[in-house]
């Protein structure tokens, strides 16, 4: 006897952007899934390090995140994961090639944010 398959849809879809940020091209990639997303920030092809937040469902004011992947040291990631994290509520990956700089970092920042309130269904 043979049963009916039926595919069901995919939640996954993949957004791109990029900016000159200080001479500097940064490209973000967000694949969303479900319930969670991962956001790729770089200028080069490659993975570099990568985070997890999610917001713990007692305390609704901190994120809690782990680093996954990489330069443990590197702060950039985590950093950004966490704010992702609260600011949506969804469990986030982040993973970037870039290193921290007091003066990029806060404009990548800057150009996620304004993604995501301009964009929210495509996080």
């Amino acid at each position: 006897m043979a049963e009916n398959i039926v595919p069901c849809p995919s939640t996954l879809s993949i957004h791109n952007f990029s900016e000159k940020i200080m001479d500097i091209q940064v490209n973000y990639q967000v694949l969303k899934m479900e319930d969670s997303f991962h956001i790729w920030i770089g200028n080069e092809a490659e993975m570099g390090n990568m985070s997890l937040a999610m917001m713990p469902s007692s305390e609704k004011s901190l994120a809690t995140s782990v680093h996954l992947l990489g330069d443990s040291s590197n702060n950039l990631v985590c950093g950004i994961a966490e704010k992702l994290a609260k600011k949506s509520g969804k469990q986030v990956f982040v993973s970037s090639g870039l290193t921290y700089d007091q003066l990029l970092t806060p404009l990548v920042e800057k150009r996620i944010f304004e993604e995501l309130r301009n964009q929210p269904d495509k996080f």
